[in-house]
């Protein structure tokens, strides 16, 4: 059986530190768990517009410039905190 080469991986991060918009390599499904401290998730379904606005907004260049999920009819945020765990499925911006 041929197995992707990352089968698993682990995240961490800093106070006061964020990844920009994206999705996650490989169709991969994602569990967070916050040991510590506190995250905030961006959400955006995985429409067939939501993904064109995606690809749109990644190869204009001005990521810096457009917060993405202004871009978008829904945009979902979630507030972690210590000891919760989420999922996020496959092909979802975030």
């Amino acid at each position: 059986m041929m197995y992707p080469k990352v089968q698993k991986y682990c995240l961490m991060s800093v106070k006061g530190c964020y990844t920009d918009f994206h999705i996650d390599f490989g169709g991969t499904s994602v569990w967070y768990h916050i040991l510590r401290g506190a995250k905030v998730f961006w959400l955006i379904p995985p429409t067939e517009d939501n993904l064109q606005l995606y690809e749109k907004w990644v190869l204009s260049g001005k990521q810096s410039d457009v917060f993405f999920g202004d871009t978008v009819e829904t945009c979902i945020r979630v507030h972690l905190q210590a000891g919760h765990t989420f999922f996020i499925p496959t092909g979802w911006i975030h």
